[in-house]
């Protein structure tokens, strides 16, 4: 049961005015940013269904999502993952495989129970944010405990910064093939950037008006963001259909005779087995961020079950995306001499040809591709890593300040063209990040459900005096943060050794210690959960569980109420323009 503080709490958040801990707004004092910005305030806006007391630990986009803003249906995650899917990345997600000696036949096996596996784990804990309509920063102080959740939420927010700024380079490249299809001289642009920046001028400039293209579609609202995934899912697949049908096309329609279908394996035995299950643990590594913070997105859903839908479109959708780029690349060979993978390249060849039909063939297919980057960009990173950040300032940090943020720090703060220019190692710390997310996600989910059984409160998630403190003096749960490390450590030696030889060096770490990381992922997820429901078992913390969940859905509700109302009121005065709507949460 909460504990009499918690009930104090309650009685606190809900007094009038006058009785409220929270500290009244000053009178009779405008700053200067005021006077010139009347419309600008620093602090974000407050709304009435927030269980914080003070501004300070909340705000109306990191409250409970109120019932009038949700509004994905289960529609609305197909549409996601079909903006998600549709990418470079995972066009290209088989051709490292195939380069380790795996057929193309294993790496498709690999594809599907990859992502049948994520599939899964991003249902189980999307159906937490589902139930609950809480953001990942939030759920993770249930089992974590107020500080050590701040670790856990800078740990996937600085991944989906770098990512971020990573697709808006690619985003960027695509800019750089549509001007040069438009003006053909754009390509003469003489260079005056050094060649060890791994950019030119050129790119730079398309660069820069990508990362400005992308900033209005980074302030479109979470209520209304899904409508342009849909717009996106319809768009991606011609384009890459495209793609692949010009390239066939060129191939005299078979792809029958390309290295990439004839080759079977080149490796046998423990070797093929152990590179299928390093490949295995790539394509778990891809989407494991967003395995992790699912929450951020299913929170919208209109019902729990809405985002049920996941399990089944995750896999199909990828195993399909995987598979076209299998046979663009294999049918690349015979009309371009080349196995090419990357689908930007063969956009550039459309232009060699110098005719109008190529070139206008090349500025269609680069507008679809930064389509596809921007609902990337959207989907998977700009949303996670504000939800995170307006964890660590919610007075003045809001989703749509935070993207803006995550923007500006992840495509000029991490010099993202230098990251995909020469810097294996960090690529390859990237891929690897997956032995630190593994456990934090089987951490939250057997904290709800098998610890827990689903019997929660959301009110002492936002109270930092609250049930899930743990300890007085450091707030965290130490059974999550023993557990956490028992799911990381070990494979630790072959991440420091996958880095290196990135680098083209070798370690003493033992083959042992290598395998362990191939199997990275699913090792720290089991690990880390089973351990949890030990200490769990052996060692609880009675403080902190209920016979019943508390999510405050009635309270989240009367003020959503009235909040509806305000909104309508205020609209009706001042008559919004259509482009206001837009970007009206």
């Amino acid at each position: 049961m909460a504990s009499d503080e918690n009930k104090g709490f309650y009685e606190e958040k809900n007094a009038s005015p006058t009785t409220s801990a929270v500290e009244p707004a000053k009178t009779g004092y405008v700053s200067g940013l005021k006077r010139r910005l009347p419309g600008f305030s620093l602090e974000v806006r407050q709304e009435e269904s927030s269980f914080a007391v003070s501004a300070r630990a909340s705000n109306a986009d990191f409250d409970p999502i109120p019932p009038s803003k949700r509004t994905w249906n289960w529609g609305a995650y197909v549409a996601y993952w079909m903006a998600d899917a549709w990418a470079v990345s995972n066009w290209e997600v088989a051709s490292s495989m195939i380069a380790v000696g795996l057929s193309w036949k294993m790496a498709i096996g690999a594809c599907v129970l990859g992502n049948t596996i994520m599939g899964l784990v991003i249902t189980v804990n999307g159906r937490i944010g589902a139930t609950l309509h809480t953001p990942f920063p939030v759920l993770a102080r249930m089992p974590f405990g107020y500080y050590f959740s701040y670790f856990v939420v800078l740990s996937r927010c600085v991944l989906a910064i770098v990512w971020l700024g990573v697709q808006t380079t690619t985003g960027g490249q695509c800019m750089t093939v549509l001007l040069t299809a438009i003006w053909p001289s754009f390509a003469n642009i003489p260079n005056h950037i050094p060649t060890s920046e791994g950019i030119t001028t050129a790119g730079m400039c398309g660069f820069v008006l990508y990362f400005l293209l992308q900033l209005p579609f980074l302030c479109i609202p979470y209520t209304k963001v899904q409508y342009f995934f849909a717009f996106k899912s319809v768009i991606a697949p011609i384009i890459f259909l495209a793609i692949f049908g010009d390239t066939l096309h060129k191939a005299g329609g078979t792809i029958s005779n390309s290295t990439v279908i004839t080759q079977g394996t080149t490796v046998h035995g423990s070797v093929l087995a152990w590179a299928f299950f390093a490949n295995l643990n790539g394509v778990l590594g891809n989407y494991a961020t967003l395995g992790l913070n699912i929450a951020d997105f299913s929170r919208y859903a209109n019902k729990p079950s809405a985002q049920n839908v996941q399990a089944l479109v995750i896999p199909v959708i990828f195993t399909i995306v995987g598979l076209l780029g299998i046979f663009t690349a294999a049918a690349a060979q015979s009309a371009y001499g080349d196995i090419i993978w990357n689908p930007i390249e063969i956009l550039s060849l459309w232009m060699k040809s110098g005719s109008h039909a190529g070139r206008a063939a090349a500025a269609f297919g680069a507008i679809g591709l930064l389509i596809v980057t921007l609902g990337i960009n959207i989907s998977a990173n700009s949303i996670s890593a504000a939800n995170d950040l307006m964890s660590f300032c919610p007075k003045y940090i809001n989703i749509r300040r935070g993207q803006l943020l995550a923007a500006v720090i992840g495509s000029w703060g991490f010099v993202p063209w230098k990251i995909l220019a020469s810097a294996a190692k960090f690529l390859a710390f990237l891929g690897g990040y997956t032995i630190f997310l593994g456990p934090m996600t089987s951490i939250i989910i057997t904290d709800y459900y098998i610890v827990r059984r689903g019997n929660v409160s959301v009110p002492d998630m936002y109270n930092f005096h609250g049930i899930y403190r743990y300890s007085p003096r450091y707030a965290s749960n130490w059974r999550a943060v023993v557990a956490f490390f028992i799911g990381c450590i070990p494979p630790l030696p072959g991440f420091v050794n996958n880095i290196v030889e990135a680098g083209n060096q070798k370690t003493s770490v033992s083959l042992g210690g290598q395998h362990l990381f191939n199997i990275g992922y699913i090792y720290s997820f089991v690990a880390a959960g089973v351990f949890y429901w030990g200490f769990n078992r052996f060692f609880p913390h009675p403080e902190s569980f209920m016979d019943h969940p508390e999510t405050g859905e009635d309270i989240i509700a009367a003020n959503d109420a009235k909040n509806v109302e305000q909104r309508r009121a205020s609209r009706a005065e001042r008559r919004p323009s259509i482009v206001a709507q837009i970007f009206e949460v």
